[in-house]
């Protein structure tokens, strides 16, 4: 039986879900007029319970290889930056950073030079709420980064490294903790397993929960680092946006499509859009068969 929700909206770019089961407990709403209150279970008692945050274009397309700084792949898929749907989805990434902390891959922090994951990145509009919203639950005012990089090969100035207050944690493997020293990164908190191991990342992630207390990761990606948690069985949901941008796939090269949650048996726990005139989908994929 579906339970759709109906509110008294004062901001348009308020998504309007629809849930199907029950998420978990509710984590409420920094502001009911623009964030429906989300709901998230208990984590695993060994580990983070890890969601992915993900956009995909209207035919499946995630990500390619870029030509240059400049091909972008996600703005590409996202459309219009003045678009609601767009503001819909940048607000949702928002308030998904205020559950617990962010995860991202190497790849994407090398790409992004200016990329902070905290729910005000530079350049936001002031979201103070997100920050009183982490605070009153006892957390961080920053979500603490999490790097995933297997060589160690991390820009020692980028902000997540630098930014007064931001703490950040690299899993990497020995050969990326050399890297890692050879570039000067010694202050920054690194746990070290064979990630390309499933057992090795599994490890990572009971490390993360024991000696840094991680409860939750937003995990904004790429597309190899969650077929990686997957595989691993530590990618416990997905948060999907689906945009109308169509890709042509053949203008691109290696070009990366998502899961085929239906075929990887994941269960559609809710959906949303906004209403009356919304054109992207938000989905909300939550897999079986994970490490618990």
């Amino acid at each position: 039986m579906t339970a759709p929700l109906h509110w008294a909206v004062g901001d348009a770019t308020r998504i309007q879900w629809t849930r199907y089961r029950s998420a978990g407990t509710e984590v409420g709403t920094p502001d009911p007029e623009r964030w429906a209150p989300l709901g998230f279970p208990a984590p695993p008692p060994d580990r983070p319970w890890i969601f992915g945050v993900v956009v995909v274009s209207a035919n499946g397309v995630v990500a390619w290889r870029r030509r240059d700084a400049r091909d972008d792949p996600v703005r590409e898929i996202l459309g219009d930056e003045t678009r609601l749907d767009r503001r819909a989805d940048r607000r949702l990434m928002r308030y998904l950073r205020t559950i617990g902390d962010v995860g991202i891959g190497a790849q994407t922090v090398r790409e992004q030079p200016t990329l902070i994951l905290s729910p005000q990145e530079p350049g936001d509009e002031r979201a103070p709420e997100l920050y009183a919203f982490r605070v009153a639950r006892g957390l961080s005012h920053h979500p603490r980064n999490i790097i995933y990089s297997l060589y160690g090969r991390v820009p020692p100035q980028h902000p997540m490294l630098t930014t007064p207050g931001l703490s950040t944690i690299i899993l990497t493997t020995p050969a990326g903790r050399a890297e890692l020293a050879r570039r000067g990164i010694r202050d920054t908190a690194v746990i070290v397993e064979p990630l390309l191991e499933s057992g090795g990342l599994a490890r990572a992630h009971t490390r993360l929960r024991a000696e840094h207390g991680v409860r939750y990761i937003a995990c904004e990606g790429g597309q190899t680092l969650f077929g990686a948690l997957r595989a691993a069985r530590l990618l416990d949901e997905v948060f999907l946006t689906t945009t109308d941008v169509v890709v042509d796939r053949a203008a691109h090269e290696g070009v990366l499509t998502t899961f085929d949650f239906a075929a990887e048996g994941a269960t559609l726990v809710a959906e949303g859009r906004l209403e009356p005139a919304g054109v992207y989908t938000f989905k909300r994929w939550r897999f079986g068969g994970t490490r618990r």
